[in-house]
C-alpha cells in the first residue's frame, strides 16, 4: 500500500535555529507514514543530506534567498514580501507535487505565513506555528543586554505598525481557511500567539486531538504540537565516537563548569547566566555565539569566568553537554527550551527559570530544578544552592532518570509524528496512525 503525499513547507532552513532542527529531527519518523516532498527557500547542506538518506525530494530555488536584516527591512515588513515573491517563482516546480498532495505541513518559526499563497484551497492543512513572532509582539529582541530598549517603545510600535498589519493579515486568512489545524509547541505559546490574534485555545493539550468550528472544518483553538527530541542522538551512555571527540576537543575545559546554549543576547537571560555563575565561583561555558561581547563585558563586571565557544560540531556539543557540572537556562519567554531535556539525556541536571516554556517540562526537584529569577539577592542564593545540589550524584543519577523518563513518554519524535497524523487523519486523510498513548502536556509541569 503505497504511503499518502505529504508536501512540508518552511521559509527558511538554513536558519537551522530550533524550529529548523526539530523539522530535521523528526523527517525520519514522519516518513514512516508519509511519501513526502520538503519545499523551502533556502536549504543547508544538514537538510539535504537527511533528505537525501530518507529519499525525500526537496524543491528549492536555484538561488538561496536570503533574509533582509536591518530596521527598514523591518519596518517594511521586506522578508515576508520578498520570501513571497520566492514562493510565487517557486510554484512551477512545486506544482506537480502540491497538485498530487493529500495534505500540507506548515512549519513556522519566525514569520513565514505568507506561504500559505501557494497552498491550494481544498488540501488538508496543518499550520505548526512554534511560537508567535518575538520581534512583533514582544520586546525582548529589542533590549540589550541590560534589559533597556535600544529604541524608545513608541518609535518602536510606530515602525512596527506595517510589519503587523501585514503579520495579521495572514493569520486572518489561516484563521478563515477550511480543512485547517493550527498549533504551537506548548500551551504557553499557544496561549501567546492566541491573545495576539484574538483566537481560542485548547483546554487539554493533546496532540493530535483537533476541534473544528463548523463543518468546513475551519479550526476551533490553537492547539499544541510538542518538539521532538530524538534519544539516539543523546544517549544516556558515551558512545565510543563521543568518547574519541572529547578526548580531541581541543577547547575541553580543565575542570568543572557550569553550561548555558543558545544566542547570547537579553532574550536568553545571559546577563542572568553570568551572575549564577559568578555567585556559584565556576567558569560559564557558552556556546551558540550572539552578543558574546557584551557577555564578556557582562562578565567582567561581576568576576565571572566566561569561556566562549567557537562553532562546534553536534557531538562536540553532546560531549561538552555530558561533562558540564549543569546547565543553566536562564531564556526569556522560551517556547520549549529543547537544551534541559537534552541535558537530561545525557545525564546533566538542568537548572532553569520558571518562565514559559520550561514550566512545562522541569518539575522542580524531580527532573531537574525550577527556580526564580536571579534578580534578588533571595533567588540568587536559591540559584547557588541548586547548583550545589547538582554535584550530588543521587540527584543527578534521579533528575536525569526522570527526566529521560518524561521524554520517552511525551517528546519523541514518535509523539510527534503521531500528532500530526491523527491531526490530518480527522480531516479525512487516509494516513497510518498507532495507539501510542498521547498524554495531556503538562501546565504547569
Amino acid at each position: 500500500m503505497s504511503k499518502p503525499r505529504l508536501v512540508i513547507l518552511h521559509r527558511n532552513m538554513g536558519l537551522l535555529g530550533g524550529a529548523q532542527r526539530d523539522l530535521i529531527v523528526a523527517l525520519p519518523e514522519h516518513a514512516k507514514r508519509w511519501s513526502i516532498t520538503l519545499a523551502t527557500l533556502n536549504a543547508p547542506r544538514l537538510l539535504l543530506d537527511r533528505c537525501e538518506q530518507l529519499g525525500i525530494e526537496v524543491v528549492k530555488p536555484d538561488v538561496p534567498w536570503q533574509l533582509p536584516t536591518g530596521p527598514i527591512a523591518e519596518v517594511t515588513a521586506r522578508a515576508g514580501r520578498s520570501a513571497l515573491k520566492s514562493w510565487r517563482k517557486l510554484r512551477a516546480k512545486l506544482q506537480p507535487a502540491l497538485d498530487d498532495a493529500d495534505a500540507c505541513y506548515v512549519v513556522l518559526s519566525t514569520g513565514g505565513m505568507e506561504v500559505l499563497d501557494i497552498v491550494p484551497n481544498n488540501c488538508p492543512l496543518y499550520v505548526y506555528i512554534h511560537e508567535r513572532d518575538k520581534g512583533i509582539y514582544d520586546d525582548v529582541l529589542q533590549r540589550d543586554m541590560d534589559g533597556r530598549l535600544r529604541y524608545p517603545l513608541v518609535v518602536k510600535n510606530l515602525a512596527l505598525t506595517y510589519l503587523r498589519r501585514w503579520d495579521q493579515r495572514w493569520h486572518k486568512r489561516l484563521w478563515k481557511r477550511p480543512r485547517s489545524v493550527v498549533s504551537a509547541n506548548t500551551p504557553t505559546s499557544s496561549r501567546l500567539l492566541a491573545s495576539s490574534h484574538g483566537w481560542p485555545t485548547s483546554k487539554d493539550w493533546v496532540a493530535g486531538d483537533v476541534k473544528f468550528r463548523d463543518v468546513q472544518q475551519r479550526p476551533a483553538e490553537v492547539g499544541v504540537l510538542w518538539p521532538a527530541i530524538d534519544p539516539s542522538a543523546w544517549p544516556s551512555k558515551e558512545t565510543e565516537e563521543e568518547q574519541i571527540a572529547w578526548q580531541r576537543f581541543s577547547h575541553k575545559p580543565t575542570g568543572p563548569y557550569l553550561l548555558t546554549i543558545g544566542r547570547a543576547g537579553f532574550m536568553k537571560g545571559s546577563k542572568e547566566a553570568v551572575q549564577v555563575a559568578a555567585a556559584a565561583s565556576l567558569p560559564l561555558v557558552h556556546v551558540g555565539g550572539g552578543e558574546t561581547d557584551e557577555m564578556q563585558r557582562q562578565a567582567d563586571k561581576v568576576g565571572a569566568e566566561l569561556i566562549v565557544m567557537p562553532r562546534i560540531d553536534e557531538m562536540e556539543i553532546v560531549a561538552l553537554m555530558r561533562n558540564a557540572h549543569a546547565l543553566i537556562a536562564t531564556a526569556r519567554t522560551e517556547g520549549f527550551g529543547l537544551t534541559p531535556m537534552e541535558a537530561a539525556m545525557v545525564g546533566t541536571p538542568a537548572l532553569v527559570v520558571s518562565d514559559c516554556g520550561f514550566t512545562h517540562t522541569v518539575t522542580d526537584g524531580f527532573n531537574g530544578r525550577r527556580l526564580p529569577w536571579p534578580n534578588t539577592e533571595a533567588g540568587l542564593e536559591q540559584w547557588v544552592q541548586a547548583v550545589e545540589q547538582a554535584g550530588d550524584v543521587s540527584n543527578r543519577i534521579a533528575w536525569s532518570k526522570a527526566g529521560r523518563e518524561r521524554i520517552l513518554e511525551r517528546f519523541t519524535t514518535n509523539h510527534q509524528a503521531e500528532g500530526l497524523a491523527r491531526s490530518l487523519a480527522a480531516m479525512g486523510v487516509d494516513v497510518e496512525t498507532t495507539d501510542l498513548d498521547m498524554l495531556p502536556g503538562l501546565d504547569p509541569a
